[in-house]
């Protein structure tokens, strides 16, 4: 992963890096105790989760940027090991979110991200979803997949199979809802299915969902991208829960 707010984020989460290689004046933000006393970042990080990192390397900018995978690079990297839930764990979770064939590595990475911010305990992404831990999607997560359980590569049918099976009400988001968002309804443990960008829900989750909500809209908008409609639903989701 890279820069600096997704391996602080990382972090924050629990992750355990093998190791940070980060341009010289940035490499205080991990290590405090090779920093300067008045360095910005010498308490801000390092010593709260050093142990987490197993290394810390400065390397120079012009050998550090060229590794690179953002088109302006931020003077960190980071490796860290990770590993998905299996999908009966993840469906164990109250509140889920399931991504069926997201493509975009940022919107993914920005539900996972509203998803950690709401309290959604699990995020499943359906075989043919882009891959949660890319690059592009840890940026998009602020560094924060770490935290919920994350599963990978299931067919969208087995997944609203398993869900139902460990007992979720499953909400399928669609411009063409007949419940709005102030009628959704309320259980123990619930699931949020987003659809594809250009494609909406297939005709798998129209089948194996429960609940189909739609976002209220001024016209002459009627859609939204998919990761601020999944951020308005699970909000409205952990609002109705309260309620409850």
């Amino acid at each position: 992963m890279e820069g600096p707010r997704a391996v602080d984020g990382a972090l924050a989460s629990g992750a355990t890096l093998e190791a940070v290689f980060a341009r010289p004046e940035l490499v205080g933000r991990y290590a405090p105790e090779g920093a300067p006393d008045d360095h910005p970042d010498a308490q801000r990080l390092g010593a709260g989760y050093r142990q987490q990192i197993g290394a810390i390397h400065p390397v120079p900018a012009d050998v550090l940027d060229p590794l690179a995978d953002a088109m302006n690079p931020q003077g960190v990297l980071a490796i860290a090991r990770f590993a998905d839930a299996p999908l009966d764990e993840a469906a164990t979770a109250e509140r889920v979110v399931v991504l069926e064939a997201v493509r975009d590595p940022g919107n993914a990475g920005a539900v996972v991200r509203s998803a950690v911010a709401v309290g959604f305990g699990a995020v499943i992404a359906t075989h043919g979803s882009t891959d949660l831990w890319s690059p592009k999607a840890l940026r998009g997560a602020a560094g924060l997949t770490f935290g919920p359980l994350v599963c990978r590569g299931h067919s969208t049918a087995e997944v609203l199979s398993a869900l139902s099976d460990a007992g979720h009400v499953r909400v399928r988001a669609t411009p063409d809802g007949d419940v709005g968002v102030d009628r959704l309804p309320s259980a123990e443990r619930m699931t949020l299915v987003v659809g594809n960008e250009a494609h909406g829900p297939s005709t798998e989750a129209v089948g194996g969902t429960d609940v189909a909500v739609s976002i209220p809209m001024q016209r002459p908008v009627d859609s939204l991208n998919v990761a601020v409609a999944a951020a308005v639903l699970m909000y409205t989701m952990r609002e109705a829960a309260g309620n409850s």
